[in-house]
Parts: structure tokens; C-alpha cells; sequence
């Protein structure tokens, strides 16, 4: 009996063992074939030249002042993003944290508002309403009796008021997050001994908030370098590494398009390495007998009457491009390029939508790429996750480096990493081409999505409570039964919350769809663009209206599954 009992426990941990090692090959030959391949692939073309691999194609860049304009371009682009938007999104974090306001949860649904519209949507309706033809810009001519546009919604300004719009979100999550756990006895300490609020800002709550400012630097300084849609369609002449990826992939000068790639990659992986070491320089330890803070009464009417006016301003700025979007896609064709405020609407645009297939098959391509994204990026980063959350080894540390490495990519990055590898037959695409296939979008959608999903997953299992694991273990539960009956349920919230905001990126993606998208996958950010190209504004905000339609009804479904 002892001997049955010996053999089925070995059997089991040889079972476990040969698990285990799949796992890991599994995930490093994924990793390998679709991240670090391409990406070394995109290296060696950026040294080929004509007479062999050298340096020439960088000696040739850099030797062209205007292409030292474009990654001086860049990189100013990126770090006024971050200025701006940290600006912005800090203080309102500040605002509603720390003070206490009305309809708060309102509020905060409204600031977040912006995450839910995909970014091509954005620029498109900026451009209906700041453009030189665009309503307020009109509106403001024609109130004040101009001659002439009273502003230029072009070049950099343009650029960074889109920025400031969609992306100031990302500080505005952290910081809040991070000022919900600002202890308030330690504040009435150093009040007590006579601190001033200059002081305590410095001292104590600007070095609890800065790991969450770091960390929202490093998505917002990417995110800013690697912008495609608004300095593509807004940028004029003010040109970025982005934009002239995609002309130098247009014009086939595919190795000079690898060394801009190349270029923006390790501008990225720079500044998220620099901003690294300050974060963990700079982590502190959490508080474990925390007291809140209670949020700040103003009495003062002006100061209050002050604040109140700037947060309706900001609400209103940031509701009236959804709003615009809305109004314009009851416009009827044509109507748009005749007068400056439509008189005439109709639902000729959605019913183009419903019974022209060709119209209407961008969105079945996208809802379709989403939902095999998102079910993807699940199946890959929640296991993965869980293997790191579990052991901490070096080939554990250098899974995670590896699967985490798009994060620090911008889109175009890889998408030029994926045409240098799959623009030949491969053993990872099963000996096919995967250029212009259908496939290739979905594959280049996984590869951003998974960082996303990891980073949440693992930030739920660290804070899985194991005894559980152990107490369903002790009871006779298979790792595997333990893993789906009580581990996935109890990290659900943060798997469907990674899902929902993978989907809505998914859905409107517009940098590597520009660069990788055929006739069979046209996904609806290329549709939108191509519309707004033809003068079918309406058409082009139907699109847009769906989307944030299904986005705002998936965020919701998802939401009360959890």
C-alpha cells in the first residue's frame, strides 16, 4: 500500500515537474519568436546596408539636420507631455481627493470620461471643433467680429492640447490612488512640532505621491514619443519620429525606418530606466496604522466660487469633443463642407452603418481583434502571473523582464519589429507570411496588451491572501482545481479590469494599424481617418459613437461581473 501511495505521489510531482517545464517553454518561445526576435531583427536591419551590415544608415541619418530636428521633436513632445499632464492631472487629483465637493463620484466618472474614447476619435472631433473650420473656431471668429481664425489648431500646441486631454488621466488614477493612503496622523505630527504646510508639502506628502508621479511619467513619456494620431493628422509641419516611421515604411526605406525605431526604443527604454531608479529610490513603506485624511471644508466663497468655475471649465472642455462627436454624426453627407453649423440632420449615417457591408465590416474587424486580444492577453499574462507571484527565481525575474519589454516599446516600434520579422516566411507564423494577412494585427495587439494585463494580474496575486491556497490544498484540491475554484475567482476584479481597458485600447488602436493593416483586417480607426480624409465628417463620427457606445456598455457588463 505504502509502495501504491509513493508511486502516485511521484507520479504527481513528475507530473508537476513536466508542467512546469512546458510552461516555460511554452512562454519563453512565445516570447522569443514574437518579442525578442522581431525586435533583434529590426536591429540588424537598421545596420544593412548595400555593402553589408556597418553603421552607415545612422552616420547617413544623423548626418541630416532635419532629421536631428525630428528626434529633438520627439523628445520635447514627450517631456512636455508629461509636464502638462502631470500638472493637470495632480491637481485635480488634489481637488478631489483632499476637498470635500459635491456629486464626487460624478465627478470622478466625468474626469475618467476620456479613457473610454479611443485617442484617432479624439483628434478627429478636436478637429471639427479647433480646426480651421471647426465650430468654436468659427464661433469665436464670427462673435467677435474677426477677420482672420483667432488660433492655429496645428503643430506642437495642437498636439500637447490632445495630449493633455487624453493622457492626463494616468496621473490623475495614480496620484488618487496614491493620497488615499497619506497617513494624517503623521501630517498632525509635524503640524505639531511647528511644520509649516510649505514644509509638510515637501517633507511628506510630495515623497508619498512620487512613486505614483514616477510611474505615470513612464506610460505618459511613451505614450507622448510614440503619439501617432494627433501629430499625424494635426502635426503639420512639426514632424516626429512617429509619423516618419510610417513614410519611410510607405516610401520601402524600410532599414531607415528601423533606425528611427531604433532611435525612439532607446529613447523609451532610457527614460523609463532613469525614471525607474528614482521610483525605487524614492518607494516608501506603507503605513500599516493608517488614518485617512478628511477632506477639506472651504469656507471661503471666492476661493470656493475659484475652484468651482475652473472645475466646470475643465468638465466642460473635456465633454464637448464627446459631444461634438455625438451632434456630428447625425450630419447629413455633405452638409459639413457648405455650412459652419449644420442646420440639417439626419440618420442617413447610421443607416449607411447598417445596410452597406463595406461600411460596416471595419467594425466587425475590430470587435472581432478585440475579443481575441483581450481572450489572448488573458490566457497569457494571468498564468503567467501566477508562476512569478509564486517563486522568486532569476528565470522568474527574467520572464517577467522579457514579457514586460513591449510595455517599454512604442506601438510604431513594433510594428516595425513585426514587418522585419513576418515579412518573410517563419517558423513562428508556421512557415507563412504574415505581412498583409489578417492575423497580424491581432498578434500586434497581444504583444502591447499583455504588459497591461501582467502588471495588473500580478499586483492582485501579490496581494492574494495564500493561506487560502494552502487551506484548499489541505482539504484535497488539486493545484489545478485550487488555481480555477479559488485563486482566478479571487483576482477576477483586476483580470476583468485589465480586459475592459485592453479592449477600449484595442478597439480604436490607430498607430499600428497605420502601419500594418490590409484590406482584409481595415480596422475602424482606419476607417474613421479614411471618411474624415473623403469629407464625410458624419460618417466618420457615426463610427466614432459606436465605439464609445460599446465601450461604455462592455465597461459596464465587465463591470458587474466582477
Amino acid at each position: 500500500m505504502r509502495c501504491i501511495l509513493k508511486s502516485t505521489l511521484i507520479d504527481k510531482i513528475n507530473i508537476k515537474k513536466i508542467a512546469t517545464v512546458l510552461f516555460y517553454i511554452v512562454a519563453f518561445t512565445l516570447i522569443l519568436g514574437y518579442i525578442i526576435i522581431p525586435l533583434l531583427n529590426t536591429i540588424k536591419s537598421s545596420f544593412n546596408t548595400s555593402e553589408g551590415y556597418n553603421i552607415d544608415n545612422y552616420i547617413q541619418y544623423f548626418a541630416n539636420k532635419s532629421n536631428l530636428i525630428v528626434i529633438k521633436n520627439t523628445f520635447f513632445l514627450g517631456i512636455m507631455t508629461v509636464l502638462i499632464c502631470g500638472i493637470i492631472g495632480t491637481i485635480l487629483a488634489f481637488y478631489t481627493s483632499l476637498i470635500d465637493i459635491k456629486n464626487k463620484k460624478l465627478l470622478h466618472t466625468l474626469l475618467l470620461s476620456p479613457i473610454m474614447v479611443p485617442g484617432v476619435i479624439i483628434v478627429i472631433s478636436f478637429i471639427q471643433l479647433y480646426g480651421e473650420s471647426g465650430i468654436i473656431t468659427k464661433a469665436i471668429q464670427i462673435f467677435f467680429g474677426l477677420e482672420n481664425i483667432p488660433f492655429k489648431f496645428n503643430g506642437i500646441k495642437g498636439i500637447l492640447f490632445v495630449h493633455a486631454y487624453t493622457q492626463y488621466v494616468y496621473f490623475y488614477l495614480n496620484v488618487s490612488v496614491a493620497l488615499k493612503y497619506l497617513d494624517a496622523s503623521t501630517i498632525e505630527a509635524a503640524r505639531s512640532f511647528g511644520a509649516s504646510k510649505i514644509k509638510i508639502f515637501f517633507t511628506i506628502i510630495l515623497p508619498s505621491i512620487l512613486p505614483a508621479i514616477l510611474s505615470s511619467s513612464i506610460v505618459t513619456f511613451i505614450s507622448g514619443i510614440s503619439s501617432f494620431s494627433a501629430p499625424n493628422l494635426i502635426g503639420g509641419k512639426f514632424r516626429v519620429l512617429s509619423t516618419q516611421i510610417l513614410l519611410s515604411k510607405a516610401n520601402n526605406h524600410i532599414h531607415i525606418a528601423s533606425v528611427q525605431v531604433v532611435i525612439l526604443l532607446i529613447m523609451g527604454l532610457s527614460m523609463l530606466l532613469l525614471i525607474r531608479y528614482y521610483e525605487k529610490k524614492h518607494s516608501m513603506a506603507e503605513s500599516l496604522r493608517r488614518v485617512s485624511l478628511k477632506p477639506i471644508r472651504l469656507n471661503n466663497k471666492l476661493t470656493k466660487f475659484s475652484l468651482n468655475l475652473l472645475i466646470i471649465t475643465i468638465v466642460t472642455l473635456i465633454l464637448l469633443p464627446i459631444i461634438a462627436i455625438f451632434v456630428l454624426s447625425f450630419v447629413k453627407p455633405g452638409s459639413w463642407m457648405v455650412e459652419i453649423f449644420p442646420k440639417e440632420y439626419s440618420l442617413g449615417n447610421y443607416i449607411k452603418l447598417a445596410t452597406k457591408p463595406r461600411v460596416l465590416q471595419p467594425f466587425k474587424n475590430s470587435i472581432f481583434m478585440s475579443i481575441v486580444t483581450v481572450l489572448a492577453g488573458v490566457a497569457i499574462s494571468l498564468p503567467i502571473a501566477f508562476i512569478i507571484s509564486k517563486k522568486k527565481s532569476n528565470l522568474n525575474s527574467l520572464l517577467e523582464i522579457t514579457a514586460m519589454l513591449p510595455w517599454a516599446m512604442p506601438a510604431s516600434t513594433i510594428a516595425i519589429n513585426l514587418i522585419n520579422a513576418f515579412n518573410v516566411k517563419n517558423v513562428f507564423a508556421f512557415n507563412q507570411v504574415l505581412i498583409g494577412r489578417y492575423w497580424i494585427l491581432p498578434i500586434a495587439y497581444i504583444i502591447t496588451i499583455v504588459p497591461l494585463m501582467l502588471r495588473t494580474n500580478l499586483i492582485a496575486l501579490y496581494k492574494f491572501n495564500n493561506d487560502l491556497e494552502d487551506a484548499s490544498k489541505s482539504l484535497g484540491a488539486g493545484s489545478m482545481r485550487t488555481f480555477f475554484k479559488i485563486t482566478v475567482p479571487m483576482i477576477m476584479p483586476a483580470v476583468i479590469s485589465g480586459a475592459s481597458v485592453a479592449f477600449i485600447r484595442t478597439l480604436g488602436e490607430y498607430t499600428m494599424s497605420a502601419l500594418l493593416y490590409g484590406v482584409s483586417n481595415r480596422p475602424l480607426s482606419i476607417a474613421m481617418v479614411n471618411a474624415m480624409q473623403e469629407f464625410d465628417i458624419g460618417l466618420s463620427m457615426a463610427y466614432g459613437v459606436i465605439t464609445i457606445l460599446i465601450c461604455i456598455v462592455v465597461t459596464l457588463l465587465l463591470k458587474n461581473s466582477e
